[in-house]
């Protein structure tokens, strides 16, 4: 463990002189001439930008050398969002499965009304063939675990489930046109679609 930590304080020292460099770069190249340079003690929109680009960086470097190992796409989201859910899991977060009913927000959805509600299973532990499930309509570099993608307003498809299989210590959806996602990019299991003005139980 002492050479990991090692490695680790390395990177560390590395990461702090990275983000400051980008910090004096953004001061030099761009903030002089902002309109919200005044203002930008109390937004901090030069310090968000810099831990943005860095996480950005540090997430395609390690995307990249996964994938001169040989590692696939599929596996590669599959390695990301469990390391996303170990993540979430140590701050205290539980990505238990449960059912919600959620409103969808304008453009979230082409097929649905804005403000039409739908009871979801966010989460689940497993996907039966034949079911509808909410899968993100673009591809998205870092996922974001059932309920909050959905929240923050994702915007989502729905497809339907052909196959439900494990490979590789992981469990995968397979949808139409044999397109393949790791379950823990699953937005949710769409239950049903509650109309405005349908009561939930009609």
């Amino acid at each position: 463990m002492g050479k990991l930590q090692e490695q680790l304080d390395k990177f560390q020292d590395t990461t702090g002189a990275a983000y400051q460099e980008i910090m004096e770069a953004l001061e030099d190249k761009y903030c002089w001439k902002c309109p919200m340079r005044s203002t930008s003690t109390n937004s901090h929109c030069r310090e968000i930008h810099s831990m943005k680009v860095l996480q950005e960086a540090l997430d395609q470097g390690i995307r990249e050398k996964l994938g001169e190992t040989g590692v696939s796409s599929v596996l590669l989201e599959s390695l990301i969002l469990r390391t996303a859910k170990k993540r979430f899991k140590k701050q205290g977060g539980a990505a238990r499965e449960k059912t919600i009913i959620i409103d969808v927000s304008p453009g979230q959805n082409l097929d649905l009304d804005p403000g039409t509600q739908l009871m979801v299973k966010i989460n689940p532990r497993k996907i039966r063939e034949g079911e509808r499930i909410m899968i993100p309509s673009e591809s998205i570099e870092s996922s974001v675990l059932g309920v909050c993608a959905l929240m923050m307003g994702f915007p989502f498809r729905v497809t339907v489930v052909e196959r439900f299989f494990h490979e590789n210590n992981f469990w995968y959806v397979e949808v139409e046109n044999g397109k393949i996602f790791p379950l823990e990019s699953i937005l949710g299991v769409l239950i049903k679609v509650i109309r405005k003005d349908q009561p939930e139980g009609g």
